[in-house]
């Protein structure tokens, strides 16, 4: 007679984003896994073909957690403004799921935060009027500045370094984006 099956896909999944966030990525193996979860290695190969279809199913899971539930929270009207806030807030709130996306490396596929980052960036301020008439070139700068500003701001306030306000981020975001912008316009 078969056994039932009682470790499932989404079980493995769950325990996997618990695993990278306690400790790395690049630990992230069959056997490191398996015996986090207190489990053989079969069931993980029972519904991944292999490690690397696993680590892609977890961050393509983790980029949609991401991108649904905290970068599209409305907290100020400018689109680069608000994905700027929610980031800083994420890394506030979740600071070692933050360090495990955006400051470790994910072996072979560290390239799709990089990509997650831009595509969610470009969507979010393709309908804002102050930025839909961007060039490419804009774009890439405007996110460069904007992401370096927020990922200082970010670990800075989770570090207990700096308590700046909102009102002092959101100053020093606008500024931030009219330099930036400005320097794109002068290099034209």
């Amino acid at each position: 007679m078969a056994r039932n099956k009682t470790i499932f896909k989404e079980d493995i999944l769950r325990a996997a984003e618990q695993f990278i966030t306690e400790k790395s990525p690049s630990e992230l193996t069959a056997r490191g896994l398996s015996k986090y979860m207190n489990i053989s290695t079969q069931p993980l190969y029972a519904e991944f073909e292999n490690m690397a279809a696993l680590k892609r199913e977890l961050f393509s899971q983790i980029y949609y957690k991401l991108q649904n539930d905290v970068f599209n929270k409305k907290i100020h009207e400018d689109a680069v403004i608000n994905l700027s806030l929610n980031y800083i807030n994420f890394a506030c709130q979740n600071p070692k799921l933050f360090k495990t996306i955006y400051l470790e490396k994910h072996g072979e596929d560290n390239h799709s935060v990089n990509e997650f980052s831009y595509n969610i960036f470009r969507t979010l301020i393709q309908d804002d009027p102050t930025y839909s008439k961007l060039t490419e070139k804009q774009i890439n700068a405007l996110l460069t500045g904007t992401w370096v500003i927020s990922t200082g701001f970010a670990n800075l306030i989770a570090s207990s370094t700096i308590h700046p306000s909102q009102f002092e981020i959101i100053s020093f975001l606008k500024d931030a984006i009219n330099d930036v912008l400005q320097m794109e316009i002068s290099k034209s």
